[in-house]
This record gives C-alpha cells, structure tokens and sequence, in this order.
C-alpha cells in the first residue's frame, strides 16, 4: 500500500537524482526485521545541498531526514509506538535520532523508552550509542534513569551492553535510595527482554545487589531476581544511605547482610518475597547502642517492606543504660512502614529484662516510646556486675522504665522499681578510708555500714545523657549484721525509720554516685576540697578564715528552736 511520488532527474555525467525536495511518503505496512509499521506517513527531506536518492558512477547513496516521527506497529508481536524529535539517516552511513519516545507492549501495561539521543552506523547491521535513556516497566514501580552505552541491532534482536544507568524509586515516598550501575546489559528478541546489572551506592561506591530481569513483552508478565552477598556497613556506608526510612531507627551500623530477594509481576499486579540474614550487626537503635544482631528476616512483600509476624534475631547486647546481653528480639514490619516490637527480652542479673510491645514509625520524625519491664533483678547481681567495690546487697526487685526518645534526646519518664517482701540489706563491706575523721563521723558510719530494709522503692526520672532525678526510699530500716550497737542505736531502733535519699546527677555518673553512698574511696577529702580547714571547721565560702565555734549566746539561740522534749506530738 505504498503512495510514493516520484520525480527527479538523470544525466550520463551526474546519475539519478530522486527527490530533491521534501516527500510526504504513506503506506498500508512497512517491514524492517522484526519491526512492522502500519497505515501511518512520514515526511522526508533530502539533506542540504543534495537529493534523497543519488546513484552515479560513485555508488548509490540514499540520505533523508524527518523533523518528527509519529508512527505505529508491532516489533514481534508486541505493539509499539515511536515518536521522536529530529532524525536522520544515510545508507550507507549513519543514523540520529533525538528525543525518541518508544511505548512497548500493551497501553495499560506498557514498557517505555525514552532516549534523548540516538546514534548508530548503518551497514549488515544497526549499531551504536545512546545516551539520556530513562525505562520503565509498567508493573514494576522501579525506573531506570540516565542510562547510556552501546546498541545493536540485528537478526531481530536489540542488544544493550556496557550500559551505565541509575535505578531510583518510581512511589511517592521512597523506599530505598537511588543506585547506580555499570556495565549492565539489556537483550530483546523473541518478545522478551532480558537484562543483568550489579546495582552500587553511588557515594560509596559500595555493591548492593545483582539484579537479573527477564519481562515478556506479550504477556505483560515479568520477574526480577535480586543477590546481596555481602552488603558491608561501615562508616563508608549506613543503613540511611540505603533508605531514608532507617532514619531516626537505625545509625551508626557495622557488620554484613546478605540475601537474596524476587520480584514478580503479570496482569494481576505485582508480588515480592525475601530473605535477609546477618551473623553478627552491631547499630544504634532509639532505645540503646546494640551489638551482634544476627539472624534472618523474611519479607513477604519485599517491596513495602513488610514481613510475616514472629520475626526474632538474637542480640548479643543491648545498653539503654545499664547493658544487657543475649536476648532475643521479636517483631514484624507492618504496611505503611511501621516496625512493630512484638517482644524482646533479655536475661537480667537474675531476673529478665522485657521490653513491651511497641510500633516505630519508619522516616518519620516523631517522639517514640518504650517501656521496658524488669522481673526478678538480684540486687547482689546488680552489685557484682556493676563493680560497686566492697558494697554487698540483698533483695529483689521488680518495676518498669519507660523511656521517652524525642529531638531533644532520650529520657527516663517514671522508672519506678520496687523490691519485694521481706525486703533485703545494703552494706559497705570494706575499711574506712579516712582514719581521721572526726569521731562522730565514724560513730555514724559504723552504725550505718549495714542496713536492713523491709521495702525499698527507686525512682527514676530524667535525661539520659543530662541530669538526672533518682529517689530512694527505704521502710523498715534497722541495722544490720556487723554494725555497732549502743544506746542511741538501741533507742532508735524501736521507731519506725523511714530513709529518703534523692540524687540529683547525670545518669551515666548515676553509679558512681550509689558508690559513693557507701564507699568512702568515692568521696574526695572535704579538706582537699577546701570545705573545711585542717581542725575540721567549715571555711566560709569566699573567704580564707573557719567558722570559729559559737559563742555562748550563740548557743542559747540555737537551742531555744529545738523542740523541748514536753511538748505535744507532732505527726
């Protein structure tokens, strides 16, 4: 169904000339290989100074140009349309095409190349470069931008190789973020597309995965296949470099992941499954620095990030303050990118640390909430693993911490811990450190170097890495083996004692300041520290004198304010 006017010239010295000027040419069908154009027309223009067609003496050379194509068909059996900015071409010779837009396959699940250039040379076969290519496949919401590298085509079959390309996200809220390839490869014939490249972050230059993709075109239908064999994370690259959905969850990440993953699509959408393992992580999480993470998660939509429920890797140790070691961590990713603790728990110093059920938004910027639980907690465990020198204890307790993380850090809201009946004791065990204290300080050291407590609460509130507010009360209190007796202690011993002791320090000195509640070695000299003088009296602050001791008036004063010992009860 070819229209195709003719006119043109011949002469024995020139040759044959046909169409010097610009020819509108239409047909029914035009076939190339395996490409098949159908009932559309296209304007052809000679090249400057010359014809379309000139056969002389020389050869026969054929050059035209188009300002825009606008044609359809199918290549095999899928349809294609191709538009496309200027192109031009010469047999033998080359051809240039800009701003081509190709839509492969059916409308509503079509392939789509657009390139902004085109080159190849035009012999047996049609090879060359392109660059400014961006392909997307309809199902799958992945787009392959940037690319450039070598075409060909021949016998039916396109050919890409030592392509480079960067892969980003097609969804509104990223997933992941961009990476990069070189050397990648694209092969289409027999209606199916074929294509392999090693995916890298392009900072780093870190490989992330291999990505294998084989589309029918005919069918719609597709599957990607994805390799992590060893993904390194390290201060090169992080968790967040990968994905923006790791912030404010993960940092500060080391250690290796591998895995491998599957994307499969067809007309009824699109399906992914994966499996991730690691044998030892070690990261930052909001609620503590944790370290050898390992285990296997698997994803039931790899895509959306959502796994199955009953997820558990085992952790070496967490800290949120005070270290905890092998525990065991259950969770699930849920729709929406949600990280939803199910359970973790932690053997704690005779007791377990558990921390309640909790959902993590994923890359959003939000206060986030724990609740950690302790049963069971030795006090004489607590004592021993945090080396609090010649200090013993007994009891046992329970309670909870709840910990708040929000942009101004994290901190302790209402920790509370309670020991359990019949309460327990608290003693200093070693010698005195100062020998020349005055005599009442050893008299009440020596009656207080062992207490024993019917019940004991602590609680706890306050910045984690600023100050922080611990109060201590003790009910019950009587002294304890090894302590001395005499007739005020006695005396004393038949009220009920109630101590309240509050701490006001920040909260990674917190155990020192317990220390320094019952060892001496802890508290510097107060004559060092230029609070009294060598005969113990006090020194005035912004002064060089001591406090000299009070005259006899003085002293009249102070007792007139003591309550006479007749006087009513006070409650």
């Amino acid at each position: 169904g070819l229209v195709l006017p003719v006119s043109g010239n011949w002469s024995p010295g020139k040759g044959l000339a046909v169409w010097q000027n610009g020819t509108e040419i239409r047909f029914d069908r035009l076939a190339l290989a395996g490409l098949a154009l159908e009932r559309r027309g296209l304007t052809l223009c000679p090249p400057r100074g010359g014809p379309i067609l000139l056969s002389n003496a020389s050869g026969t050379r054929i050059a035209a140009g188009s300002p825009g194509l606008d044609v359809a068909g199918h290549l095999g059996e899928s349809p294609i349309r191709i538009r496309s900015g200027p192109i031009g071409f010469a047999v033998p010779g080359v051809l240039a095409a800009r701003n081509l837009d190709v839509v492969l396959g059916p409308e509503e699940t079509a392939t789509r190349f657009r390139l902004a250039n085109l080159d190849a040379k035009i012999g047996k076969d049609v090879a060359g470069r392109f660059d400014g290519a961006d392909f997307r496949l309809y199902q799958v919401p992945l787009d392959i931008l940037q690319a450039s590298g070598n075409w060909r085509f021949a016998n039916g079959r396109l050919s890409l190789d030592n392509a480079s390309l960067r892969v980003e996200d097609r969804e509104s809220l990223d997933r992941f973020e961009p990476l990069i390839a070189t050397g990648a490869s694209l092969d289409l014939f027999d209606n199916v597309i074929t294509a392999d490249a090693l995916l890298r972050e392009p900072k780093s230059g870190r490989d992330v995965t291999r990505l294998a993709i084989r589309h029918d075109l005919g069918s719609g239908s597709g599957r990607a296949d994805l390799a992590v064999d060893g993904l390194l994370f390290d201060n090169q690259m992080q968790p967040d470099t990968l994905t923006g959905l790791a912030l404010g969850v993960v940092a500060n990440a080391r250690g290796t992941v591998t895995g491998d993953g599957r994307i499969d699509w067809d007309q009824s959408g699109v399906r992914s499954t994966g499996r991730f393992s690691t044998s030892g992580l070690d990261f930052a999480a909001a609620f503590g620095p944790v370290k050898g993470m390992s285990g296997t998660v698997g994803f039931t939509d790899l895509l959306n990030l959502v796994t199955a429920p009953d997820q558990r890797l085992k952790i070496a140790s967490i800290n949120p303050g005070i270290e905890v070691l092998n525990g065991e961590l259950r969770f699930a990713l849920h729709p929406g990118y949600i990280l939803a603790i199910e359970n973790a728990t932690w053997p704690f110093m005779g007791g377990t640390l558990v921390m309640q059920p909790a959902n993590l938004p994923m890359g959003a910027a939000e206060t986030r909430r724990f609740v950690l639980q302790i049963t069971g907690l030795d006090a004489g465990q607590f004592v021993e693993h945090m080396e609090l020198a010649n200090t013993s204890a007994t009891g046992t307790f329970d309670g909870t911490l709840p910990l708040v993380f929000d942009k101004d850090g994290g901190q302790l809201q209402g920790g509370m811990l309670v020991s359990r009946p019949p309460g327990g004791n608290v003693a200093y065990v070693g010698e005195l450190s100062y020998k020349d204290l005055s005599a009442m300080a050893n008299f009440a050291f020596d009656a207080l170097r062992s207490l024993n407590y019917n019940h004991m609460t602590i609680a706890m509130d306050g910045q984690l890495t600023g100050d922080f507010v611990t109060r201590v009360r003790f009910d019950g209190v009587k002294q304890g083996t090894g302590t001395k007796q005499n007739f005020l202690t006695k005396q004393v011993a038949k009220l009920p004692v109630r101590f309240n002791v509050n701490v006001h320090a920040p909260f990674y000195k917190l155990i020192t300041t317990f220390k320094s509640m019952y060892d001496p070695a802890f508290v510097r000299d107060p004559r060092e520290l230029g609070l009294v003088d060598q005969n113990g009296r006090p020194i005035v602050p912004g002064s060089t004198r001591s406090l000299s001791p009070p005259t006899r008036e003085e002293k009249t004063l102070h007792e007139s304010a003591i309550q006479p010992s007749d006087s009513e009860d006070l409650p």
